[in-house]
């Protein structure tokens, strides 16, 4: 399995957005993500959008919102 992030979808309020999804690969990732989104009244994920995959072969820190509008 995968771990992917995304921060670029639109949320509730024009404030910055973050998502973790475990999947076996990107597109599987994006599928579930908008999916998930569209049952939280989203409007799911634009082209626009992109999942970064995280590499967990070392160790990291990755701030996925950091308030900086």
């Amino acid at each position: 399995m995968k771990v992917y992030t995304c921060t670029t979808f639109k949320g509730h309020f024009p404030v910055g957005t973050a998502a973790v999804v475990v999947a076996k690969g990107r597109r599987i990732a994006r599928t579930r993500l908008s999916k998930v989104l569209k049952v939280q009244e989203l409007s799911g994920l634009s082209g626009k959008d992109r999942l970064e995959e995280l590499k967990l072969d070392s160790p990291g820190v990755y701030i996925l919102a950091d308030g900086n509008f």
